[in-house]
Formats: structure tokens, C-alpha cells, sequence
């Protein structure tokens, strides 16, 4: 993470600190699509340590991970225990080291209707998340949505957009 977050990235901690507590989660992070590169790349997070964040720097649509799963499927991704998703086989070593065992990913989805960004929270145990904890983290999703997109017209207000197309987070006021 930056030394010195911006006002977005400030924002978007505060719903994802919102999202780990409504059920109880231990971490968790936020990712936002960067269309130049073809993936998702961490904004904020909460609780990793540099190898999962090295690790999962870009995430690509067709990665096996439950955020490039909400990504692709455009829904959330439950994962209530990873040692028993064959999907995550890959990361049980990095899921330990980080003290996770269960996982959910949900999509931010713009008002274009595009998915715009994932926030995944994790549970140091296996868990199965509650309807009432769906519907709220539901509501982080789509604050986050709100946020990036007042976010991303003071950066079209101020031409900070770059000859590719994509919004530079790492460059606001």
C-alpha cells in the first residue's frame, strides 16, 4: 500500500472496513479493473502481507481466483472453505500464510452496468455468509461503485485520464 493514501483510496477503506466487519471477516481488499493491463490491481487492503499482495498484484479475467471469478461472472463468489475448492488448490500455501480459510468476492458494478472493480473479504475459518451479511455487503458494493465514479469525473474534470484510457488512482488529490 502507498505511503500516503489519496481521498479516494481513504474512502474506499472506510467502506471496506465496513464490508469486513458485517460478518465477521479478518481482511480484506479491494481491486480495481485497469482495462490497459487486462486485470484487476489492489487498491486498499487490509491485513496482507507483501507476498499475497505481490502475489495477486494483477489478476487476470481468466485466472482461477474468486475475484477474477466475480469479475468474469459479473455475481459474487462464495468460497465458505478453501481446502475443498478446487479452484484454490493453487493458493492453500498463500491462503495459510495469510490466516484465511474461507473467502467472498463481489463485484462493483458501475451504473454503465460494467464491472468496475471487486472487494473480497476473508474469514480465518470456514464460513458461510448470512442473507442479511449478502444485502449488506450488497450495499458496500454499491457505495463503492458511487465513490468510484464521483472519482472518476473529477479525474475526467481535470484530464487526468491517460492516452490509453485508464484512470491513474494512484495520482488524485
Amino acid at each position: 500500500m502507498p505511503e500516503e493514501l489519496t481521498r479516494f483510496q481513504m474512502s474506499l477503506l472506510r467502506v471496506l472496513d465496513e464490508a469486513i466487519k458485517i460478518d465477521g471477516a479478518a481482511k480484506g481488499n479491494v481491486q480495481l479493473l485497469n482495462r490497459a493491463v487486462g486485470g484487476l490491481q489492489h487498491t486498499v487492503q487490509r491485513g496482507f502481507d507483501p507476498s499475497f499482495l505481490q502475489t495477486f498484484a494483477l489478476v487476470r479475467v481468466d485466472d482461477p481466483t474468486s475475484c477474477a471469478r466475480a469479475l468474469r461472472y459479473q455475481r459474487r463468489v462464495i468460497i465458505p472453505d478453501v481446502t475443498k475448492d478446487l479452484l484454490s488448490g493453487p493458493y492453500l500455501s498463500i491462503c495459510k500464510a495469510n490466516g484465511f480459510q474461507a473467502l467472498q468476492s463481489t463485484p462493483i458494478i458501475g451504473e454503465d452496468g460494467l464491472v468496475k472493480g471487486v472487494f473480497s473479504t476473508h474469514f480465518a475459518k470456514a464460513h458461510h455468509l448470512s442473507d442479511i451479511a449478502s444485502s449488506a455487503l450488497d450495499a458496500c458494493a454499491f457505495e463503492m461503485a458511487r465513490l468510484l465514479a464521483e472519482h472518476e469525473k473529477k479525474l475526467s474534470a481535470t484530464q487526468s485520464l491517460n492516452s490509453s484510457g485508464y484512470l491513474n488512482y494512484d495520482r488524485t488529490p
